[in-house]
Parts: C-alpha cells; sequence; structure tokens
C-alpha cells in the first residue's frame, strides 16, 4: 500500500522525480524515482533527521513548535521533506519549475494516507 500512495503523489505532481518514504532510521520503506538515482534518494531520506535536528535547535529560541516540512531548492529541484508518524519522512524531489503549492498539497495526502497505514 505504500507504495501505491508514492506512485499516486508522483502521478498528481507532473514535475515529480522521485519520492521516497523512510523510517525513524532513514532507511526506504519504499521509494519511486524516474530521474534521480536511488543512491541520491536514499542519502536525502537517511539525512533528512539530521537537517530536521538542526533546523529546529535554530528555530527553537523564536519558535517551540515542531518543524514540520522542509523545502528547499538548487538551480534544478525542489526537494521537500515532510514528518509522518512514527518519526517516518516522505521526501519528494521535483523540477525547480514545478508548482511548488501544488507539490506541498499532494504530499499533505500522501502523508495521511501514509499515516493511515501505519
Amino acid at each position: 500500500m505504500f507504495q501505491q500512495i508514492l506512485d499516486q503523489l508522483i502521478e498528481r505532481v507532473p514535475e515529480a522525480l522521485a519520492a521516497t518514504f523512510n523510517d525513524q532510521d532513514g532507511d526506504p520503506v519504499c521509494s519511486r524515482t524516474i530521474q534521480v538515482s536511488n543512491e541520491g534518494l536514499q542519502m536525502l531520506g537517511a539525512y533528512q533527521h539530521v537537517v530536521k535536528r538542526h533546523l529546529q535547535q535554530a528555530v527553537e529560541e523564536f519558535d517551540r513548535g515542531e518543524v514540520k516540512q522542509v523545502a528547499f531548492a538548487t538551480d534544478h529541484h525542489w526537494i521537500l521533506m515532510v514528518g509522518a508518524k512514527e518519526n517516518c519522512t516522505l521526501v519528494l524531489v521535483m523540477q525547480r519549475e514545478g508548482l511548488l503549492g501544488r507539490a506541498r498539497f499532494h504530499m499533505e495526502q500522501a502523508v495521511e494516507a501514509l499515516n493511515h497505514e501505519l
């Protein structure tokens, strides 16, 4: 079922190039990649906890809330990370010209479905 949810996410975000759903240790539960290497996708998933922890430390002085979503851009891509239950994470890589709002919307829907399956 996890794979089906990722496949639907890729279909709903036309500029999506890859997605991975990782457990609390950063290991992939399932993934789908179109143009991103599996190794690169696995590295993003593995390091997302480190990124989140450092961001949480950076904002805790003025915001005690949990970092729920991270989005960053390179010259050619958007990389989005959203937390799920049990410290799992959904990561999406998409082309930079893609609509960030649409991707975020569909990622939230996917996380709800993934959480339901956990």
